[in-house]
């Protein structure tokens, strides 16, 4: 078998990117980019974004902002050309119609560029409001959104053509934003703030505004009820005391403790109803009555499982 040498150079030396390296290392150094990872810190770390800020300017100035993606990007793509197989030291993340390239990111802020594939228009049947902060301005191309914001029980829209130097802003957790055409390829820079402590994601229909679900943002969360969901299919017995212990734990997320309940109800039906009937007795727990429920139902589709809460 035939193996280029570049592969082979692969094995043990990784791939040669002087070219690249170069390039990204000499973005970094220009002044700008400086000051505005300096101000990416402040804002990550806490500090509010000033109007008279840097970051606040920075993204309020299409021009500037094109000339400094245009200094990443056009030096970037010639050393990639010389070094296909280089690996660039810098987050990116793709899906079908959409690519992102995280160009700064300090703490919990980020600085990103966002190009969105053509797409024919389309209404969803839902929004996801996700909590944290966005400021979005677009750089090229030509499309259309409709932004969201949650007032009560009351779901307001407003359509929005997108074109180079819209700016969008989503607040809080009770705003969104969704792209429903694009009929030019759209190039937007996204500056992003992660909530300190995440409210739960809220699935809502349109345009009605009902609730469809709630998703955990906790990355700390996410990761435990993946652990959880790992125990369970293993069907390691051994961790039933600790899924116990999260399932009445007040402290815990909504969603974690019901992840933790059900999965205890999968491993050992006895303590899963005996788990059931204390949540539904505590006073005041969010659990109570949608334990009390599930126990009723359980009950009523299954009279053997009297026999394992000794009624």
């Amino acid at each position: 078998m035939l193996v280029h040498p570049a592969i082979m150079r692969l094995r043990s030396d990784g791939a040669p990117q002087p070219r690249v390296d170069a390039a990204l290392a000499a973005w970094r150094a220009l002044p700008e980019v400086s000051a505005i990872a300096e101000a990416l810190a402040a804002y990550g770390a806490g500090e509010a974004l000033n109007a008279d800020g840097v970051l606040a300017a920075f993204m309020a100035d299409r021009g500037r902002a094109m000339a400094l993606v245009a200094g990443l990007i056009d030096p970037l793509a010639d050393a990639l050309r010389a070094e296909p197989l280089a690996q660039p030291q810098i987050g990116f993340s793709a899906m079908p119609g959409l690519a992102r390239i995280r160009l700064i990111e300090r703490g919990r802020a980020g600085l990103s560029l966002a190009a969105f594939a053509c797409r024919a228009p389309v209404r969803p049947a839902s929004v996801l409001l996700e909590d944290g902060e966005a400021h979005e301005l677009v750089l090229a191309g030509k499309g259309e959104a409709v932004c969201y914001r949650l007032a009560g029980a009351e779901l307001a829209q407003n359509t929005l053509v997108c074109a180079p130097g819209t700016r969008i802003t989503r607040a809080d957790a009770d705003d969104a934003r969704q792209i429903i055409a694009v009929t030019r390829p759209l190039l937007v820079l996204q500056l992003t703030l992660e909530a300190s402590n995440p409210a739960p994601s809220r699935e809502l229909a349109l345009p009605s505004g009902r609730l469809l679900g709630t998703i955990s943002a906790s990355k700390e969360a996410s990761q435990q009820m993946m652990a959880l969901g790992v125990i369970g299919a293993l069907g390691h017995r051994a961790g039933l005391g600790t899924m116990e212990t999260i399932a009445l734990d007040w402290r815990a997320g909504r969603d974690l403790r019901w992840e933790a309940l059900r999965q205890v109800l999968g491993l050992d039906a006895r303590a899963g109803m005996a788990l059931l009937g204390t949540l539904a007795e505590r006073a005041g727990d969010p659990l109570g009555v949608p334990a009390g429920a599930l126990r009723a139902n359980l009950l009523a589709a299954q009279p053997e499982l009297a026999v394992l809460e000794g009624v």
